[in-house]
């Protein structure tokens, strides 16, 4: 009787050991998914050269870039990787599959809005496939054409309306696939 109660006790000891442990590693590998205009970053990543390369090359008026180099008066080969912000994503089913990176220069936002872009992960660096200004960004679970949804927030008139636009992966871009406006009060 003594033997099996040693037995269930050191079972039971290990147990709470084991489960702390095993509940922390699925933690840390725990993607973030919503993304704000402010605050940190769960999980923030250094953001690659090749990213910050696509970011300063890209000719969309959209982006602003240009414009807030222009404006600061720093050729955009010189765009600092301060300007962004960035936390890795699983776009599509291959790990580190893409990146999702946030403006953090004061040119590249707005009084509750930023801008966010986000990059997949190509054999040549990282290609843009989504830009837009919101108050969130959302990855959803569902997938098209094997990459992730998509959502962005906008939130205006003082919070008299929300707007959810969502986003679906077609022919190397995101594209606008469902736009559902609310009126909360």
């Amino acid at each position: 009787m003594k033997q099996t109660m040693r037995i269930v006790l050191l079972l039971l000891m290990s147990g709470t050991q084991l489960c702390p442990q095993a509940s922390k590693r699925v933690e840390g590998h725990r993607e973030q998914t919503d993304f704000g205009a402010e605050g940190d970053l769960e999980n923030p990543a250094a953001l690659p050269g090749a990213a910050l390369e696509s970011l300063r090359t890209s000719k969309n008026a959209d982006d602003s870039i240009q414009m807030c180099a222009h404006d600061e008066g720093i050729p955009l080969d010189r765009i600092p990787a301060s300007w962004f912000v960035a936390s890795e994503i699983r776009l599509s089913r291959s790990p580190s599959s893409g990146l999702i990176v946030r403006g953090e220069n004061p040119c590249l936002g707005g009084a509750h809005i930023s801008q966010f872009w986000v990059l997949a992960k190509s054999p040549t660096g990282y290609e843009i496939v989504f830009r837009g200004r919101a108050d969130a960004l959302t990855v959803l679970p569902t997938r098209t054409n094997g990459y992730r949804d998509l959502q962005l927030t906008i939130v205006t008139q003082a919070g008299a309306y929300i707007d959810n636009v969502s986003f679906r992966y077609r022919n190397g871009q995101y594209h606008e696939a469902v736009h559902h406006l609310e009126h909360p009060n």
